[in-house]
C-alpha cells in the first residue's frame, strides 16, 4: 500500500482511519479487503469529478472482482433532498443490491451528505466509504459521521449520524478544484488553528501561499494536522452530547447569517473567514482578548483579505438572520467566541450592539 499518512477515529459505534496521501486512491482495493467489505460496491460519485477522473477511477474498481454500480450526480445542495434520496433507494433496489452493499462517496460535501444518509438508511444501514475530492470535505464533512439531507428550505433539517468503514483523503484530486473552491477549504483549514496551541496558525501564517499554489507536500501536511484536530473533538463528543463539538463553529454563527445575506453566492470558506475575524472583534470586545491578541489573530484571515472580499452588508439584516440561526437558544443568539489558542468558549450570549460592532468592525476590513 502506499505511504499515506493515517488518522483513527475513535467513536462510540466504530474505530475507524482517515488515510492522507498523494495517490491514496489507489490503496483502495486493498483497504476494501483489508477491512473484510463487501465487493458489490455501489458508487456515488460527482460528476464533475467523474469527468475529470472517470477513466481512471473505473479503471481501478474494475480491478475488483464482484459488482459495481456508477451513478453520478449533480454536485448541489439541491440534491440533498428526500427525492434524490428515493431515486438513490430505488436504483438500490432495482439492482438487486442489499445488506452485503458497499456505498462508496466520491466526491464533495454534498455527495458525501446524501450518500451517507442512504448507506445509514438503506437495510437499516450498509458499509459506506468516503473519498472526498475538495479540501473542504476533507478537512470537515467526510470526519465525524454527520449525514443529511435539507427539508423545506431548511438546511441539513434531517440527518443521521453514521460513521464510515474508512476514509481515504488522496490530494490528487486538489489539482482540478476552482481558486474559489480551494479558498473554501482554506477557511476551514484557518478555523482548525485557533482550536489548538497556536502552532498550526503560525505555520499558516508563513506558508499559506503554499496552499494556494496546491502544493501536495504542504497540503498533505495541513490535512493531516486538520483531521487530527478534528478526529480528537469527534471522539470526544460523537453526538454533539457535552457541547465539546460545538467549538468546531467557531465563526460560523456570523459565517452562516453572511451566507444567507448573500443568497449564497459568497462561497463557505469566505463566509467562515470573514465569520471569524467577527468572532474575534466580538472576543475583543467582551474583554476576553486584547487589542494586542485581536491583531495578531486577525493575521492569517487578513493575509487572505484579497481572496475574501465582501460587498457591502447591512449589520442590522446580518442580525435579523442571526436570531433565526439553529444555534440561537430560548431566543437568544449564542457564538463561539475566543479566549486565546486552544482556549474556545462556547454559548456565548452578547448584545445586539456589541453583535453589530463587530460586523462593522469586519465591514471596515473586508468591504
Amino acid at each position: 500500500m502506499n505511504e499515506l499518512k493515517k488518522v483513527l477515529v475513535h467513536t462510540t459505534n466504530k474505530n475507524y482511519s482517515v488515510f492522507i496521501g498523494t495517490d491514496g486512491f489507489t490503496s483502495l482495493p486493498e483497504l476494501i479487503k483489508k477491512n473484510n467489505l463487501s465487493k458489490r460496491i455501489f458508487i456515488i460519485i460527482d460528476k464533475k469529478v467523474e469527468l475529470i477522473y472517470g477513466a481512471s477511477i473505473k479503471k481501478l474498481l474494475n480491478s475488483l472482482t464482484g459488482k459495481k454500480y456508477l451513478l453520478s450526480l449533480t454536485a448541489s445542495e439541491r440534491i440533498k433532498s428526500f427525492k434524490t434520496a428515493q431515486q438513490l433507494f430505488t436504483k438500490l433496489s432495482e439492482e438487486n443490491y442489499a445488506r452485503d452493499t458497499l456505498i462508496l462517496a466520491i466526491g464533495g460535501g454534498t455527495i458525501g451528505d446524501i450518500a451517507g444518509f442512504v448507506a445509514s438508511t438503506y437495510m437499516r444501514g450498509v458499509p459506506l466509504v468516503h473519498i472526498p475530492t475538495t479540501l473542504l470535505s476533507a478537512v470537515d464533512s467526510s470526519i465525524g459521521g454527520k449525514t443529511a439531507i435539507n427539508f423545506k428550505d431548511a438546511k441539513n433539517l434531517i440527518g443521521t449520524f453514521y460513521q464510515p468503514s474508512f476514509v481515504i483523503v488522496d490530494t490528487n484530486f486538489f489539482n482540478s478544484l476552482s481558486p474559489k473552491e480551494i479558498i473554501s477549504g482554506i477557511g476551514e483549514v484557518v478555523k482548525y488553528s485557533y482550536l489548538t496551541n497556536g502552532e498550526l496558525h503560525s505555520d499558516l501564517i508563513e506558508n499559506y501561499e503554499l496552499l494556494l499554489k496546491r502544493d501536495l507536500e504542504y497540503l498533505n501536511k495541513v490535512v493531516y494536522e486538520c483531521i487530527k484536530i478534528k478526529s480528537a473533538i469527534v471522539s470526544k463528543d460523537e453526538w454533539e452530547t457535552f457541547g465539546i463539538r460545538k467549538i468546531l463553529n467557531f465563526g460560523h454563527t456570523f459565517a452562516h447569517a453572511l451566507e444567507s445575506n448573500f443568497t449564497y453566492r459568497l462561497s463557505h470558506g469566505k463566509a467562515v473567514m470573514a465569520g471569524i475575524i467577527s468572532a474575534l472583534f466580538l472576543s475583543h470586545k467582551k474583554g476576553l482578548i486584547n487589542y494586542e491578541q485581536l491583531e495578531q489573530m486577525n493575521k492569517l484571515p487578513l493575509k487572505l483579505k484579497s481572496s475574501i472580499r465582501l460587498k457591502d452588508y447591512d449589520e442590522q439584516e446580518i442580525f435579523r438572520i442571526m436570531s433565526y440561526d439553529k444555534k440561537s437558544q430560548e431566543g437568544m443568539t449564542r457564538f463561539v467566541l475566543i479566549k486565546n489558542y486552544g482556549e474556545i468558549l462556547i454559548d456565548m450570549s452578547a448584545k445586539r450592539s456589541e453583535i453589530q460592532w463587530a460586523l462593522k468592525n469586519t465591514k471596515k476590513l473586508l468591504v
